[in-house]
């Protein structure tokens, strides 16, 4: 069944009888206005780390920065629960009152909501976590999954309608993509890009293992969270320029400034940037997306991010930290980017179609 027809449509006595047995028909307010609730969640988990790490919150659930995160859940159950009940009213069953993918949002919302109940619960038990053990707490892992149903409604809803490539018909889905690659990059934040890479600048340390492994994992877990986004949607959707490049910036912009440092370290967006428009160039405006092309975007892309990463870690190691110049050999500061690029060829390969389901749909 495919649903193309806007709720705003005038519809037939007929038309309308056949629409109420099923779901309601397409509702792009409600996409955009979930997708601009679901960058106001994201915002809100940001801030919150960012006044960790500022040391502006003590031992307590009650903080500002959680107010701001719950409100913002709050509304996308708001949105949510006035459009099931309009569309109750207008004769639509109760189990499919919502518009196509929307019904897991829903489940997300109430699970959210019992999830920040156990998460106060959780401290009072075991106390309030530290460092990163934030990003590990079972509780906090729990509310982020069912953050992520909330959030993908667009997705899901977009994800089985036609598009034209345009941002007009694509852009609640790519900010909800924007909006899910920053939880998953928020939740690795122990192996950060940014400021905490100064233990990879100045003079070489004895043993060096333990720093070795400290700033492999952060080059190549990172880029490959952002190809593996990049590829999902390029497979999906004939892509508008400067999708990835919204995807790279705003991802590098929201990680550095929520443990920034120094001013400088703003760097990172900037090779970010670099790296989106690369993306682009390789996926964007194409349906679908060239075999050939999602191989080479999946070496380049996480190649080019973690080598412009270290190329920053470096002039910044020089210029801002004061620390000293990166001290990798070209057998890391080349090898590590390579592995990086390699593990994005495996992700491109995931996204292949296979052959015998190619050769079906021509």
């Amino acid at each position: 069944m495919a649903f193309t027809k806007s709720s705003d449509q005038m519809m037939s006595p007929a038309a309308d009888a056949r629409a109420i047995e099923g779901l309601p028909a397409d509702n792009l307010r409600l996409d955009w206005a979930m997708a601009l609730i679901s960058c106001a969640i994201v915002f809100g988990l940001y801030i919150d780390g960012w006044a960790h790490n500022h040391g502006q919150v003590d031992d307590s659930f009650f903080t500002p920065w959680h107010a701001l995160l719950y409100s913002a859940v709050g509304l996308s159950g708001l949105a949510l629960v006035i459009c099931h009940f309009r569309n109750v009213s207008k004769g639509f069953r109760w189990s499919k009152a919502l518009p196509a993918g929307y019904a897991l949002s829903l489940i997300g919302f109430f699970a959210f909501g019992a999830g920040g109940a156990a998460d106060m619960l959780w401290h009072e038990i075991f106390g309030f976590e530290e460092g990163i053990e934030a990003l590990i707490s079972p509780s906090h892992l729990y509310l982020a999954l069912t953050g992520l149903l909330i959030m993908t409604g667009p997705i899901r809803a977009l994800w089985q309608r036609e598009s034209d490539g345009s941002w007009g018909s694509l852009a609640p889905a790519i900010l909800c993509f924007i909006c899910i690659t920053s939880v998953f990059t928020f939740f690795n934040a122990y192996a950060p890009i940014g400021g905490d890479l100064i233990i990879l600048t100045g003079p070489r340390p004895q043993p060096h293992h333990l720093h070795d492994v400290a700033g492999i994992a952060p080059f190549v877990i990172q880029s490959n969270i952002l190809l593996g986004s990049a590829l999902f949607m390029a497979r999906r959707w004939r892509l508008p320029f400067g999708a990835i490049t919204l995807l790279f910036i705003v991802n590098s912009l929201l990680m550095t400034w929520y443990r920034v440092g120094e001013a400088g370290e703003f760097i990172f967006a900037l090779s970010a940037a670099l790296v989106g428009l690369l993306g682009d160039y390789l996926l964007s405006g194409s349906e679908p997306i060239d075999t050939r092309r999602l191989r080479i975007a999946g070496c380049l892309i996480p190649f080019a991010y973690s080598l412009g990463a270290m190329l920053a870690v470096h002039i910044l190691g020089n210029s801002v930290w004061g620390s000293g110049e990166l001290w990798w050999l070209i057998h890391m500061w080349l090898g590590v980017p390579i592995m990086a690029g390699a593990f994005g060829y495996g992700l491109s390969m995931i996204m292949r179609q296979p052959a015998i389901l190619a050769s079906e749909s021509t």
